[in-house]
């Protein structure tokens, strides 16, 4: 239990608040001083209503005391929690000792660089894990800047970086009072450096947001063409996609785009649902700075679709982003037909919210960016996770490649990270790999070290397959999709009649 005592500053305050606890056989464990803002925190066991009750009213009464309270935490119990909150989300292990080179506290991470618990850890002498550092208090004086060392544990090679801490005393004089230690590994650092140029000035620039490797293809190099030249206009944006292509994610890169380009650090982006969506809220639209993306704009309710229409009829086409300080952008799987179908859009509102049009292409349209977004994706879930980045063999990259992918990337970031957590190996091969409806008996090993070869031998087992159901060249070409010429030059190359 925790008390806030706001009272006056003055020498004695602290000694007449605990001696009230003392007749009621109360254990401090916590007194804390706040003089800047003249509160005492007293920290003790839970103790039943009707003690707690005397208790706040015999401190009321102390001469000097201006109210008490309860409160869940003290402010040195908050930033302590903070602080570690902080470390843990660091991307190395930290560590931190006393002058005697006692360890005082440590993350997780820092726990498993050694190989041993947190537990285990705390209040040990740091030597006995890490040999040959010393902790002499006579040379903090002349390690003011820190010194860095390599170290080797477990056989795993690891950078040391120790940095002195030293309190001030009321003098102003430095006083060292331990050491803070990262230990950084060689792995970890390459994977920063990977994440950092994978994305490189992706908060500035929105053609940079995608690595190359990852716009390859025709149909996303398109789309992010019409997405710049959509940024820094005004119109409702109507963005059409399939489920899982990210459209959530590239209007949240359009937005960060446009407001560095407005230099209007005050917007805000707005992301809802269209069944969340009220009256009340398109009224408030007139006060909103920002963006308010509408998820599956379909299912707005009549009333709300006939509330936006007359809201977006009273913003014209040519005002600028001075006369309307709220753009309208709308996310949807449906195409134009099932949007205006009955109990679908209203046409007029439809019409409105698709002045600029843009279509998220599917996986299957960006073949070419597959192994990209394979490998972005892997890395990304190994830095989460710090778990060392794999290989990913031409056998395994194909058994993906050749799978259709109908949840596209949100589909695809499941199955990497699915993988990565249950093969932690230096290399995936196919087996690792588990897609829906694979029984694991499909051998997909390269024929002659080509991935040509081989998907040309699986085409053509594909091909031989479809034709008995499509027995002709002309319903074959158009059951997959291509053109009757090139279904007959195939047939001929496979020799299938």
């Amino acid at each position: 239990m925790r008390l806030e005592i706001q009272c006056e500053d003055r020498i004695g305050m602290v000694r007449e608040v605990l001696d009230i606890f003392v007749p009621h056989h109360i254990d401090i464990r916590l007194i804390e001083a706040d003089t800047k803002h003249h509160c005492i925190y007293c920290g003790f066991p839970d103790i039943t209503f009707a003690t707690l009750q005397q208790l706040l009213g015999e401190l009321r009464r102390l001469e000097g005391v201006e109210d008490v309270k309860r409160v869940m935490f003290t402010p040195s119990e908050r930033e302590h929690n903070s602080l570690y909150t902080l470390l843990e989300a660091l991307p190395d292990g930290v560590i931190a000792v006393d002058l005697k080179g006692v360890i005082t506290m440590a993350t997780e991470l820092a726990a498993q660089d050694l190989g041993v618990d947190i537990a285990d850890l705390l209040h040990r002498p740091l030597q006995q894990f890490i040999k040959g550092v010393s902790f002499a208090k006579v040379t903090w004086d002349d390690i003011v800047n820190g010194v860095s060392k390599r170290i080797r544990i477990r056989n795993k090679a690891l950078l040391l970086e120790m940095k002195p801490i030293f309190v001030p005393d009321e003098y102003g004089s430095e006083n060292p009072a331990g050491s803070v230690i990262h230990l950084k590994s060689q792995a970890r650092l390459d994977r920063q450096a990977a994440n950092f140029k994978q994305v490189p000035d992706a908060e500035n620039h929105l053609g940079k947001y995608f690595v190359p490797d990852v716009i390859k293809s025709a149909a996303m190099r398109s789309m992010l063409n019409r997405a710049k030249a959509f940024t820094n206009m005004v119109e409702p944006l109507l963005i059409q996609g399939e489920i899982g292509t990210g459209k959530r994610d590239l209007v949240r890169a359009l937005f960060q785009h446009w407001q560095k380009e407005q230099v209007d650090r005050d917007s805000q982006i707005t992301i809802r649902h269209a069944r969340d969506i009220t009256i009340k809220d398109i009224a408030k639209l007139d006060q909103f700075n920002g963006w308010l993306v509408i998820e599956d704009v379909e299912y707005l309710q009549a009333d709300v679709q006939v509330s936006l229409a007359n809201w977006l009829n009273r913003h014209p086409e040519f005002s600028t982003s001075f006369d309307c300080a709220c753009r309208v952008v709308s996310l949807t799987t449906q195409k134009e037909p099932q949007l205006i179908a009955h109990d679908g859009l209203n046409p007029a509102l439809y019409f409105a919210l698709s002045s600029l049009f843009l279509y998220v292409p599917s996986l299957k349209e960006r073949r070419e960016d597959l192994a990209g977004l394979i490998q972005q994706t892997v890395l990304f879930y190994a830095e989460r996770y710090v778990i060392s980045m794999p290989k990913i063999s031409k056998g395994a990259l194909l058994k993906m490649s050749l799978y259709s992918w109908p949840g596209n990337l949100k589909e695809l970031q499941n199955i990497c990270l699915q993988t990565l957590n249950l093969n932690k190996l230096n290399t995936w091969v196919p087996e690792n790999i588990r897609l829906p409806g694979d029984s694991g008996t499909m051998s997909l090993e390269l024929v002659d070290g080509s991935l040509d070869k081989t998907v040309k031998q699986f085409e053509a087992s594909l091909l031989k397959a479809l034709y008995p159901e499509n027995p002709s060249t002309r319903r074959l070409a158009k059951a997959v999709g291509i053109s009757h010429s090139a279904i007959a030059n195939k047939l001929k190359e496979y020799g299938i009649s």
